[in-house]
């Protein structure tokens, strides 16, 4: 994986980078939701590490509505956007679950119920990595 540099990046590749941090912030937001109302991580996560080829041979057909641009993209790739779409979801998985993606893991929710919960509060949006690299 490519380290991010900020300073290294044309403004367009900024410009993605900063969004794509965004989304990632988004959907950390919403799992703190999650974790609000549930007191819990979903079921299911705790046994992900079982998974020895780090890939649930299981399929579950869902119904999912999805900004189109995002959908032209990975069409855009060719055949198996489908899969590909699940490997970039999986990888924000993993990447969260290693905390390499940054946000509280289960034992701040417990030992820090405050400072998690008040992080939570602070809805991120679109723009605003930007706002931070411009400050």
């Amino acid at each position: 994986m490519r380290e991010a540099n900020p300073k290294q990046m044309t403004k367009t590749d900024l410009k993605h980078w900063g969004l794509g941090v965004d989304a990632m912030k988004m959907m950390d937001y919403e799992l703190m939701g999650f974790l609000h109302e549930t007191r819990a991580l979903p079921r299911d996560w705790d046994k992900i590490w079982e998974d020895q080829d780090k890939r649930d041979p299981k399929r579950k057909k869902v119904t999912i509505s999805l900004d189109d641009d995002v959908v032209r993209f990975f069409k855009g790739l060719g055949p198996g956007y489908q899969p590909r779409m699940n490997r970039v979801l999986r990888a924000f998985m993993h990447f969260r679950l290693a905390k390499l993606i940054e946000g509280p893991d289960t034992m701040d929710y417990i030992l820090r119920p405050d400072a998690v919960l008040e992080k939570a509060r602070m809805q991120p949006k679109w723009g605003d990595t930007q706002v931070m690299l411009e400050e």
